[in-house]
């Protein structure tokens, strides 16, 4: 993804991703970005299948018992347990990885999103952008003079111009968003091929070269991006179940399709569906 410029922009490599922040240049709150990315760093420290004794990797060894470790970890486990449910087995913490270890990064790291996104707006932050490795939360708009972010609106007239970037050429953007107080979330194949594994086979999602999924909540978005991955040429109709989520997809021969929703984040009316 990619937001616009002429923004303060801060960041942090976590997740073994880069983490950043950008808001408003007369609207920083040093001390609220700085507890925003205090919190992922907690985050990470503690879910991390990367980090040798994250508490995450601990579970996945043996070593450590889910009722010892830390409440968060048995509420991060119990929403993947419920995705796993709602994905008919596709989604499941311990089958995201090829070697089967413990892993609810398709679900923690819009979680830890949204959890930043929060600390940004208890520190008095009302406009920025939020990426975690590409998925993101826009609060507000670019402009802190702009409407007030807590109004809904149908069709955003301010808010972030967000670009879904083009799987096959990292360098185009493939769909231009406008979104306001929403997640977007992508997931795909164009970084690290086929990687994302449905958990009752073991075998490689194909369909889709990459999927969107526009929310409120970034927890559901990146999580309705990975599974809908794994539902193939079922995904958008499952996606469009949820009256909160809109969808954008780009197939693997290289097709465009989306949900009704999505029409109000498309910022380009030229883009026609394959």
């Amino acid at each position: 993804m990619k937001t616009e410029a002429g923004l303060a922009r801060f960041s942090h490599e976590l997740m073994g991703t880069v983490a950043s922040i950008a808001v408003p240049e007369r609207s920083v709150h040093q001390e609220a970005v700085e507890a925003a990315f205090a919190r992922l760093h907690n985050i990470d420290a503690r879910f991390s299948p990367y980090i040798p004794d994250s508490e995450i990797s601990r579970i996945g060894r043996g070593d450590l018992q889910i009722g010892d470790a830390h409440p968060e970890v048995a509420t991060v486990l119990q929403a993947c347990e419920a995705l796993r449910v709602e994905s008919e087995g596709r989604f499941s913490a311990w089958g995201f990885r090829v070697d089967g270890r413990l892993d609810p990064s398709g679900y923690v790291k819009g979680w830890a999103i949204d959890e930043a996104a929060a600390v940004l707006r208890a520190g008095g932050l009302t406009n920025f952008v939020l990426s975690v490795g590409g998925d993101l939360y826009a609060a507000g708009a670019p402009d802190s003079g702009a409407p007030d972010s807590g109004v809904e609106q149908a069709i955003p007239a301010h808010g972030w111009g967000v670009g879904v970037v083009d799987p096959a050429d990292a360098a185009a953007i493939v769909a231009p968003l406008r979104v306001c107080d929403r997640a977007v979330a992508t997931s795909g194949l164009a970084e690290r091929g086929a990687h994302i594994i449905d958990a009752r086979s073991g075998a490689a999602a194909l369909t889709w070269r990459s999927l969107t999924v526009v929310h409120p909540s970034a927890a559901r978005a990146d999580a309705a991006a990975t599974i809908g991955i794994l539902m193939g040429d079922d995904a958008l109709a499952w996606i469009d179940r949820d009256p909160a989520a809109a969808a954008f997809g780009v197939y693997h021969d290289g097709r465009l399709a989306w949900t009704p929703r999505m029409e109000q984040y498309l910022a380009g009316r030229e883009i026609a569906p394959s």
